[in-house]
């Protein structure tokens, strides 16, 4: 069972468990990082550890995200939200996958269309497999009745990914 922490909206969490969990038949455990809920969970080792929102509304618990991407083998990052990777991110012996719609993310669009979004993996990544996965372009079509932000669809992409798990074909 893979462990999951995200550092997200509650509404972003929400969707993205959802998704998660029609897709990946249970063996991913999604886990809400906020501020009320860090201090409960500092003792959790996360094999991931996403991050949606700006680390600058953590200071108070900046020691604690810290220690929890200390053992995490993946850090995924919104660069158009943290702009500035932070150093002990950087530090980590984590694979960084950065995301986001700037030139310089990792994992970012190409194009976007009402019923489809062209995502291109700027970046060859190691899956948990060990398996390189290489840099290229995939077309993911979206479900017109449950509609996502474009950075949750990044996020879900990678997941499944890194977990070597089919790229869904409706999100």
């Amino acid at each position: 069972m893979t462990f999951i922490g995200m550092v997200s909206e509650h509404k972003s969490f929400e969707n993205i468990k959802e998704i998660l969990k029609k897709n990946s038949k249970n063996n991913i455990n999604l886990i809400h990082i906020c501020k009320k809920s860090i201090s409960n969970i500092k003792n959790i080792r996360f094999e991931t550890i996403v991050i949606d929102l700006s680390l600058d509304e953590f200071k108070e618990e900046k020691l604690l995200i810290e220690n929890l991407c200390l053992y995490a083998k993946y850090i995924i990052i919104n660069t158009d939200i943290n702009i500035e990777i932070p150093k002990f991110i950087k530090q980590s012996k984590a694979s960084i996958i950065t995301y986001g719609l700037n030139q310089k993310a990792t994992v970012t669009i190409s194009s976007i269309t009402e019923s489809s979004i062209l995502i291109y993996l700027q970046k060859n990544l190691k899956n948990i497999k060990g398996k390189n996965i290489e840099i290229g372009e995939k077309m993911i079509k979206v479900n017109e009745e449950n509609k996502l932000k474009i950075y949750d669809v990044l996020i879900i992409y990678i997941i499944f990914l890194i977990e070597s798990k089919p790229i869904i074909q409706q999100t």
